[in-house]
Parts: C-alpha cells; structure tokens; sequence
C-alpha cells in the first residue's frame, strides 16, 4: 500500500486525532510537522512516514506532497493563514492532488470584525479559486479550549468565569473532528464533498450555565459560573501559554459573534460522515476530569 495521505497540523489535537482513526483503518499515511522533536518521534514509532515542513515554504511543501493524492491542511491559530493557503494550493496543484479538507470555523464570513475568522474566509476562497478539490470543515467550539479556559479556576476554587452569560453555542468534541477528516480522506467516493462546507458540532447547544453544570456533574462537585465583562474575561486567559495576542484579539472580537447566536445551532455532519452520533460535551469532560478537580 502507498502513501498517499498527508496530514498536516500532525502533532495537534485534531491532526492527532485524524492520525490515530487512519491508522486504526489501517492506511498508510504521511505527516508534515513543523519541528522534529519527541511528539514527531512518537508518531514515527506508530509508523507514520514523518516530514519536516514550513507552511511558508513552497519547496518544502512540494516535498511534503510527492506521491500525496489527498491532504488535510491545518494551520496553526497565528497570523497569514491566506498566505499559507495560498502556498499549500500552489503545492497541490504542482503534485496533482486531488482532494484538500482544509480546517475552517462555524459562522465564517469576510465581515467579521475578528481577522482571523476573515482569515478563515480569505483562505476558503483561495483553496476553491485554485481548484484542488477543497473540501472546507467547520467546527463549533471546541471543547479543549475549556481545558484552558475553565479547569484551571474550577480546580482552585470550583468557578467558572465567562462572558456573554445569554448566549447559546455548540461544543465539538476533537475526536469527532478528526475522525470526520479521516473518513472524508479516505472515501473511495470522494467526489461528492468536494466544494462542501461541513458545519461540525456537538448534538446539544450550551450556555456558560449549562457548562458549569456539565462540569458539576462530572466532577461530583458544586461549580458555579460567574459572568465577567469580556476585555476581563481575555486579560484572564492571557496567562495561559496556548494564547497568543492573535488569538487574543479574536477571542475578544470572536465573542461578539457568539453572542449574536452565530454557533447556536447543531448539524448532522458527524453522523452522516463518521455514522455515530456526536460526542457529548460530557464525554470530553470524563475524558479529562483529574484536570478540574
């Protein structure tokens, strides 16, 4: 069996969770990653084909691609992601690929006040525009950010701080995620999702309350939520070594569109691609439960 698969983003939650379901179906598959280090050394030991590569490097893409047929382009949460969209296409086109699943986001649109969500729309446009068989996933809120966002507060001292107390929005557990990537590389009829925009999410939508009492539950403890002013909420989260001031800046023009019920809805798109419902937000939570209490 050749390697035609590549998976960039390899070491990242979604890329991680992508890998694992391919070789759980025993495919044959190639990663790019950005630094060869203990996390690249433990995909090698799982018999992953494993290259180093820069986004902003067409010759290093280009050997990333030779003998690819299908690739799953994942970007890191920094600026210049259009740039590195563009860069990838260029590459695929040069290895005649035949099909890109490009990570995107829910509720994406070139209004947006947050540059990365225009971002997000710019590079959907660029991968459509060069014509390498873009296939765009769009998930809700992932449900790892509240390893980051809520454990640390909720362990201490049992509170759940978050702004935009009102507001309603779906939770996509990552496996989901990387699962539907998996199943869509590896569709001997690819052809149909070509050009698709799968909204992926949970199969509930939640509020900061429905959270703190999700976590309650897991953990066995009473956690309360306690609504901040937003500019507090990102000078609190700040701190935590997984948030850039990129990141920064969109969470804080992000919440805006959260608030105006941009991610209050579910979609059917785990379950049509992978054929099992959505994991719950719960389930995400039991998985990492010794980090919130």
């Amino acid at each position: 069996m050749k390697t035609e698969i590549l998976i960039t983003g390899a070491t990242g939650t979604t890329g991680q969770y992508a890998i694992r379901h391919l070789l759980e179906k025993g495919i044959k598959l190639r990663a790019m990653v950005r630094t060869i280090d203990e996390r690249s050394k433990a995909l090698e030991s799982l018999g992953v084909e494993v290259v180093q590569g820069d986004f902003m490097d067409i010759q290093s893409l280009n050997k990333a691609m030779k003998g690819i047929k299908r690739a799953y382009f994942l970007y890191p949460f920094i600026d210049h992601l259009p740039k590195a969209a563009a860069y990838f296409a260029h590459a695929a086109k040069n290895n005649r690929l035949e099909m890109i699943v490009a990570m995107s986001q829910m509720g994406v649109t070139e209004n947006s006040p947050s540059p990365a969500t225009q971002n997000h729309s710019i590079a959907e446009r660029i991968l459509d525009w060069a014509d390498v068989g873009a296939v765009h996933i769009r998930p809700a809120l992932f449900a790892w950010n509240y390893l980051g966002f809520a454990a640390p507060t909720v362990s201490d001292h049992q509170k759940f701080y978050y702004p935009l107390a009102d507001a309603r929005y779906s939770i996509v557990h990552p496996k989901d995620v990387g699962e539907v990537v998996a199943e869509i590389l590896t569709d001997s009829d690819y052809s149909h999702h070509i050009g698709k925009r799968y909204d992926l999410t949970g199969p509930t939508v939640h509020s900061a309350q429905q959270v703190a009492k999700d976590i309650s539950e897991t953990i066995g403890k009473q956690v309360d939520y306690v609504p901040i002013p937003v500019e507090t909420w990102i000078e609190n989260i700040k701190s935590h070594p997984t948030v850039n001031e990129f990141l920064a800046k969109h969470l804080k023009e992000f919440s805006s569109e959260v608030g105006d019920g941009r991610f209050d809805r579910t979609s059917d798109a785990v379950h049509t691609i992978t054929g099992h419902e959505a994991r719950t937000f719960k389930t995400y939570l039991e998985e990492y439960k010794e980090l919130f209490v």
